[in-house]
């Protein structure tokens, strides 16, 4: 008898095959509610799911495409509002699932009620660890760490290889939506509210965490529940985002989460990252350095002006 009720919240988009070995190892954990939010996919998921006889599983179709971020923020508002007897949500994408046991490691673990959330460790298929689900610290929050991140810049805010071989918990500031658990009394309660739609894809995970750690609420890295992600966005886990798209949301969206980080310090972290974020344009082919040089500028000046209003579509034009 497990002691923890926990919804499993998944977001899917036009990846039904990916989606179906994530559902297949998903019922298979004890999990009390599945809840799948379709974003308007037209590969036929909506189909598929509909002719799906699982109790516990939940469905939402979205009537549009709102990124991982406006998915997200409709299956925690789900999870919150019409599923009571569950006390916590683990979020992850359609092409990420949970390791076997994990939700019996994650009912087993003695949480604290100052902790609200806790980060699962997230590894590629092949074992590696997953870069983009990497948790963190920030940096601003804890002098050590930033004299480590200006002097190693990225490893000295974000967990270490090392980390992940823990056998206590490590306090974090931020992590991915990958493996996310989250108490569900904190939504309900109106400590914290939901994931920004505006944001609709990259970085909205990191900072719906760290404004959730600006309450005074605590999070924590837990290394022996694991999640495996066949993310395949980034070419060699490097900053190289296919479809070209996808790099107005990542600039953008981390102008913002500096923002956060920084506070009053923001403007110098301004010069300092806007210049490498020109300068990534040195990892994609002669033929779309132009192009990515024309949605990263105009994402840094949304980013800078916090201009949230440009939509998927005419985010992909620009990119085209």
């Amino acid at each position: 008898m497990y002691k923890r009720k926990v919804a499993a919240v998944i977001v899917t988009f036009n990846r039904l095959e990916k989606l179906k070995d994530t559902l297949e190892k998903t019922f298979a954990e004890p999990f009390s509610a599945v809840v799948v939010v379709n974003n308007c996919s037209t590969d036929g998921t909506g189909n598929w799911l509909d002719g799906l006889h699982e109790p516990r599983l939940h469905i939402i179709h979205s009537p549009s495409n709102q990124g991982g971020a406006g998915g997200f923020h409709q299956g925690f508002e789900y999870a919150a509002q019409k599923l009571p007897e569950c006390d916590w949500l683990v979020a992850f994408d359609d092409d990420a699932y949970p390791l076997p046991g994990t939700l019996k490691q994650f009912d087993a673990l003695d949480v604290p009620a100052e902790v609200g959330s806790v980060a699962a460790a997230v590894y590629l298929p092949d074992g590696r660890i997953s870069e983009m689900n990497r948790p963190s610290v920030n940096p601003f929050w804890h002098l050590k760490k930033f004299l480590s991140t200006a002097l190693r810049g990225r490893q000295g805010f974000h967990v270490a290889d090392a980390d992940y071989s823990l056998t206590e918990h490590k306090e974090i500031d931020a992590s991915s939506f990958v493996g996310f658990f989250l108490r569900l009394s904190l939504i309900r309660e109106g400590r914290i509210g939901l994931p920004r739609t505006e944001l609709f894809i990259y970085a909205d995970d990191i900072i719906y965490v760290l404004e959730m750690r600006k309450t005074g609420v605590k999070h924590w890295f837990v290394p022996w529940l694991e999640f495996s992600h066949d993310c395949q966005t980034l070419v060699n886990q490097k900053g190289v985002y296919r479809p070209l798209w996808k790099v107005y949301f990542v600039v953008r969206n981390r102008l913002e989460m500096y923002r956060i980080v920084s506070g009053v310090a923001f403007p110098i972290v301004l010069l300092i990252k806007i210049p490498k974020f020109f300068l990534e344009a040195r990892f994609y082919a002669p033929n779309e350095r132009m192009r990515y040089l024309k949605v990263s500028a105009k994402a840094m000046w949304n980013g800078i002006c916090r201009n949230f209003s440009k939509t998927f579509q005419q985010v992909i034009a620009l990119s085209e």
